[in-house]
């Protein structure tokens, strides 16, 4: 298997109406961790109406951009259901936390920086 991507874009905790609220980037999506904390992939800045909102980069995590063929390969490891296209979900994957998104054509897997090494030696 390939070695995963950074996954570029920015860590924000913010009131859970400034998340819902916020206007992403073109190309940008968030992926929602908590109600109040998510990861904004796909873009270098953002404004939110929060003015305690923390907004930094996120490098902690690493992706993998999956066909659904591949995906295929990792259900087997997965004991939990799995979200609906869009949506997040994370839990333990092969014994490892992950979050995988779910959208029509792919599936994004992400994984602490530090685990990646650890999934890939699971998982392939």
């Amino acid at each position: 298997m390939r070695a995963p991507e950074p996954l570029h874009g920015l860590r924000v905790v913010a009131k859970p109406a400034a998340l819902d609220a916020a206007e992403l980037p073109d190309g940008a999506s968030m992926l929602r961790i908590a109600p109040d904390d998510a990861i904004v992939a796909g873009a270098a800045t953002l404004t939110l109406d929060d003015p305690f909102a923390i907004i930094e980069p996120e490098y902690a995590f690493v992706h993998w951009r999956l066909t659904p063929e591949e995906f295929d390969e990792v259900t087997d490891h997965i004991e939990w259901p799995l979200p609906a296209a869009g949506e997040l979900g994370q839990g333990l994957i092969a014994g490892v936390p992950a979050k995988i998104v779910v959208a029509p054509d792919h599936v994004m897997l992400i994984v602490s920086a530090g685990l990646a090494h650890e999934l890939l030696e699971r998982l392939w």
